[in-house]
């Protein structure tokens, strides 16, 4: 019997680092990519992040008050449920989430981001990612200072030294490739995320399920569905 034909799957995954549903998006299509290993799908997986701005409207300068942003944007009763619903989905997931702490502006994480890629491929910067939601969501940390993402940067080894991070954190490399990004977000009619783009042709929309990719993926595996 001949073997079977690894097909690829590749993965373009829009989100923000202040989004908590990408927190989750992030978490679940991971445990979809296990369930097709462990089934033993003949896939290549190929995933790659790509920008998205939640809010335009938060400062870049400087860091606000989350819980007070937050109540100010949804109410402060609408706000109480929504905090006590995503701590739940974040158990759900094993993961930790806190309203503490500021929130500003994510350029910085986002430039980040690309260049873990651009040292160390999909495994960098999936780690790098994974990094900067915990210092976010579980730690309460302002992922828009830079000495908040020094450590995260030289952790997942984009970097070697902490001096080298925050030279680089500090410039400017990489911030015409992050516009251009967020502007093809908008030219896609992206207008939420977590939004997954699978072989440039299937768009999956929100934290899903993983039951929900993985039978995507089993229809490309069968030949369903290029």
């Amino acid at each position: 019997m001949a073997a079977a034909v690894i097909k690829p799957i590749n993965i373009v995954i829009t989100a923000d680092s202040i989004c908590p549903f990408c927190y989750l998006g992030f978490t679940k299509i991971h445990k979809a990519i296990a369930t097709a290993k462990a089934r033993q799908l003949p896939l290549q997986f190929n995933l790659r992040f790509a920008p998205y701005q939640l809010d335009p409207t938060l400062p870049s300068d400087k860091a606000v008050s989350k819980r007070e942003r937050y109540a100010a944007k949804f109410g402060a009763a609408r706000f109480d449920q929504m905090e006590k619903m995503m701590a739940q989905r974040f158990a759900d997931e094993g993961l930790s989430i806190t309203y503490d702490g500021t929130v500003r502006q994510t350029t910085l994480s986002h430039r980040l981001i690309a260049r873990a890629y651009e040292v160390g491929g999909e495994a960098m910067q999936m780690k790098t990612v994974e990094g900067i939601y915990r210092k976010y969501f579980s730690e309460g940390k302002d992922i828009g200072d830079v000495e908040v993402l020094v450590p995260v940067a030289v952790e997942r080894g984009v970097f070697g030294t902490e001096e080298e991070a925050r030279e680089w954190l500090k410039g400017s490399e990489g911030m015409k490739e992050y516009d251009a990004g967020v502007l093809a977000a908008q030219k896609a009619g992206i207008s939420g995320v977590p939004f997954f783009r699978i072989n440039d042709k299937w768009g999956i929309s929100g934290a899903q399920d993983p039951e929900l990719f993985v039978k995507v993926f089993e229809r490309i595996s069968n030949g369903d569905i290029a």
